[in-house]
């Protein structure tokens, strides 16, 4: 039945219970926990339920108003519109989300030779263009690199006394990575991750550089998109409009 027919109060109970079923199964809550914990243990873990926290909370003060005696056949008041349709955009979010390679641009990442030298890195004229470079040892991913960290590195590498000259000159790509691995911190998702999941891993960890996506989420492929903290305000707003 379409939702232009249903009652304010239906399509609000509808949206309630789909949400409460959505986050104990997403995180494998007990039966007994209450709506409200619910949402307070979900907060931490979901950015959308952060979100919308405080409203989520008031939404089961008011399921509790308007179903007569627990009875959840019986509605006993209606609840507004706009009360309605922001408790079932919620729902649209958390039960059927809108996934990261929707939204990125799909195209051929630039990667580079981990086995090569950081002189030949920077001085690549295609590489300097971007401020993430994954890299890349035959067809494996192992790590990345970041302009603007790297120039912090060779800031530590004075500090130390060594020459910055036989380090760019001798350093393989990879060796860097090895020795300065906080610098390029990542992790590999799939294209059906979603974007909520990659705003809260930005959250999670505020020392992540990048997010690549690849088809399977492994480090054996090729990256078909990068997300970096610069992405993350944009991401949000996608969130807002869906």
């Amino acid at each position: 039945m379409a939702n232009t027919i249903k009652s304010n109060g239906a399509r609000f109970l509808e949206a309630y219970n789909a949400i409460d079923r959505a986050l104990r199964i997403q995180y494998n809550f007990k039966p007994v926990i209450s709506f409200t914990d619910l949402i307070r243990q979900s907060a931490n873990l979901n950015h959308i339920v952060r979100t919308y926290e405080v409203d989520l909370i008031e939404f089961a003060r008011l399921r509790n108003a308007i179903v007569h005696g627990g009875d959840v056949g019986t509605v006993i008041a209606e609840p507004h519109t706009d009360v309605v349709d922001l408790l079932e955009k919620i729902q649209r979010l958390l039960t059927t989300p809108p996934l990261v390679a929707e939204v990125i641009k799909v195209s051929n990442v630039v990667i580079f030779d981990a086995t090569k030298k950081m002189k030949d890195l920077i001085t690549n004229e295609i590489c300097c263009k971007y401020g993430t470079i994954p890299a890349y040892k035959g067809e494996n991913l192992i790590g990345v690199v970041r302009w603007r960290e790297f120039v912090e590195d060779l800031g530590n590498c004075i500090t130390s006394g060594r020459s910055l000259d036989n380090f760019v000159q001798q350093t393989s790509v990879e060796e860097y990575i090895r020795t300065f691995p906080q610098s390029g911190l990542f992790v590999v998702v799939s294209r059906k991750a979603t974007i909520e999941e990659c705003i809260s891993q930005f959250n999670r960890n505020k020392k992540l550089s990048c997010i690549i996506v690849t088809s399977n989420g492994t480090n054996s492929e090729r990256p078909i998109g990068i997300l970096t903290n610069s992405n993350i305000l944009d991401l949000v707003k996608i969130l807002e409009k869906y």
